[in-house]
């Protein structure tokens, strides 16, 4: 029989003492919201901690606007967008006849990349994604890790749904995380860790300017921690589902985290959660 101290050291090895530890701490910062979170070491890649792993490594849902840098960072990587490249937003786009009007403020000048992630702005991300070619995105997707099992932990877990779509709507749609594209809160986890692991490129720029201003200005505002430069993004999916998902600091990132909440806006009801777990995470609270 294992003594206790054995005990803790399998459940340490297994990253599984971090759910034991976590499942009530995390819980107390999310308030009277319904949802999930998970918090991963950047560094060794290990899971820290989670709220309601269960329903983390198992639930899929749709991104939503979370997807908007993993879209442009693939574009940037194949080559088909430039960080200094500006579309002007009409606030007004449909696709397929359902509306997808930008809920920022109205901008009287072009947005360029960084500001639209900032800003979330859709007409940005649609208008640059009909230059996927088919199943381009989905495979870019797919090496962010959203299709497969994450193994951030030993125990049984779901995989997100990527499909190949074709044509401009198609692309569109998925780019935005609306359509053909879901995700677990572990498997988001783990995307956001490979995007934040290629920050230090220089053509990587404007999507970490991007995700730092969101948290700066942008729709992530309330993810913000004293002292700390934040890189994140908000989303809102079909379902009533909120995201967050980011890491800190920025430049140097110590964890990443993902949240995912019933709730209609990711910047009101995930991206609070998110600041006051990497507050608690970075304050050794966790």
């Amino acid at each position: 029989m294992l003594t206790r101290r054995e005990t803790l050291a399998a459940l340490l090895a297994s990253g599984e003492i971090a759910q034991l530890r976590a499942g009530s701490d995390i819980g107390n910062l999310f308030g009277e919201a319904q949802g999930v979170a998970v918090v991963i070491d950047y560094k060794t890649k290990r899971l820290l901690a989670a709220h309601r792993m269960e329903t983390a490594r198992n639930l899929v849902a749709a991104p939503g606007s979370v997807l908007k840098p993993l879209t442009l960072m693939a574009l940037i990587d194949a080559g088909k967008l430039s960080g200094s490249e500006t579309v002007r937003c009409s606030g007004q786009l449909k696709i397929a006849g359902a509306s997808f009007a930008c809920v920022h403020p109205k901008m009287q000048v072009p947005l360029d990349c960084a500001t639209a992630i900032a800003y979330s702005c859709n007409e940005f991300v649609a208008r640059i994604a009909t230059r996927f070619s088919t199943g381009e995105l989905a495979d870019a997707l797919t090496r962010y890790g959203l299709a497969s099992r994450t193994r951030l932990t030993e125990q049984a877990e779901s995989v997100g749904i990527v499909k190949r779509v074709d044509g401009p709507k198609a692309n569109q749609l998925q780019a935005l995380g609306e359509s053909d594209v879901m995700a677990t809160a572990l498997g988001m986890a783990l995307a956001y860790h490979r995007l934040a692991s290629q920050m230090e490129r220089p053509q990587a720029a404007p999507i970490l300017q991007g995700l730092e201003g969101a948290v700066e200005f942008g729709t992530a505002q309330k993810a913000a921690v004293a002292g700390v430069k934040v890189a994140g993004k908000t989303g809102s999916a079909p379902g009533q589902w909120a995201w967050f998902a980011g890491f800190a600091p920025s430049r140097v990132p110590s964890i990443v985290v993902t949240v995912l909440v019933r709730g209609r806006a990711g910047g009101v009801d995930a991206a609070p959660i998110g600041g006051r777990i990497i507050k608690a995470q970075l304050a050794g609270r966790l």
